[in-house]
């Protein structure tokens, strides 16, 4: 009977998954220097190779910016994460993205998000870099883990623990 209360509580899950297929690099090699230096929080850069974005951390949408080019999740342990899709994609008034969730929606890590017309944002002179970072990272992140190279949407990355 408790358990129908429970339905709609975040998995609790430390777990870093692939946004995307490609490859994964440190966040000092992004091109947007505001994510390289880390002034909006620790986090990793992945190169993609196709347009599907997955979830790379399960918890809650808690916003879906209205250009869609950035989507954001809390998850169970509090940390706040921000993928961002392209640097100055913002420009592009959400042309090259589908957004396939909505805030308040629950994901598991893997979970298909949106997608990005990687060919639109290179036709724009765009770099199609996908940006994933804990926010609060000063407040609340104990440890982030991360292993680059390549690799596969949905695949276990590493772990993000909360202090």
């Amino acid at each position: 009977m408790f358990k129908l209360f429970k339905k709609n509580q975040p998995v609790v899950d430390n777990q870093v998954y692939a946004p995307v297929n490609g490859e994964l690099i440190d966040l000092a090699q992004v091109s947007d220097q505001v994510f390289a230096s880390k002034a909006m929080g620790d986090g990793f850069g992945v190169k993609p190779t196709d347009n599907t974005i997955v979830a790379p951390v399960a918890g809650t949408i808690t916003m879906v910016a209205d250009t869609k080019h950035a989507v954001g999740i809390t998850m169970a342990n509090g940390l706040e994460v921000l993928i961002h899709m392209g640097v100055d994609t913002v420009d592009l008034k959400g042309a090259p993205f589908t957004i396939n969730v909505k805030t308040g929606d629950q994901v598991t890590g893997g979970q298909p998000l949106a997608t990005m017309d990687l060919k639109t944002v290179a036709a724009a002179d765009l770099d199609t870099v996908i940006i994933v970072v804990i926010t609060n990272s000063n407040d609340k992140l104990a440890e982030l883990s991360i292993k680059p190279g390549e690799i596969a949407a949905g695949d276990v990355v590493g772990t993000a623990t909360a202090k």
